[in-house]
């Protein structure tokens, strides 16, 4: 069977590099996470008793959002990019119906050993910074 996919090469990226992934959150992302992971948080469910929070309003699980990362990550690395350590820092939460855009750049090429470091960021529809954090993925030879 032909080689549909073209792996990336380490010889192939560049430090500055960076692509994004853009998503409406809705209700029905929010509720088939929290399904999917067993995350299943008042706040991220209970419509009123998150009104009754500091939030005033159901929010986005933070898991979600960085796993939206991932989408940016493939869109740069892909097909060939395994994460090997990603961390995240949450700034600001984000409401259901909030158009968030999630950024992957590369920050340093660690040749010798095939890995690439990224500075990862998630933005809500205001351009505010609502999470921040670095992942090191693994670029994946195969045969």
């Amino acid at each position: 069977m032909e080689n549909i996919y073209q792996d990336k090469r380490i010889e192939d990226l560049k430090v500055g590099e960076y692509s994004v992934f853009q998503k409406t959150v809705s209700d029905s992302d929010v509720m088939m996470f929290c399904g999917e992971t067993g995350d299943l948080g008042p706040l991220y469910q209970d419509v009123c008793y998150a009104g009754n929070s500091s939030f005033g309003t159901s929010v986005v699980p933070p898991m979600l959002l960085a796993s939206m990362t991932g989408a940016a990550i493939y869109r740069l690395l892909k097909p060939n990019a395994y994460p090997i350590k990603r961390e995240f820092e949450t700034m600001k939460s984000v409401q259901v119906g909030d158009t968030v855009i999630a950024r992957a750049e590369i920050m340093e090429l660690i040749k010798e050993r095939q890995q690439v470091v990224l500075l990862l960021e998630v933005y809500d529809s205001n351009h505010d910074l609502v999470m921040t954090g670095t992942s090191v993925e693994q670029l994946i030879g195969r045969k």
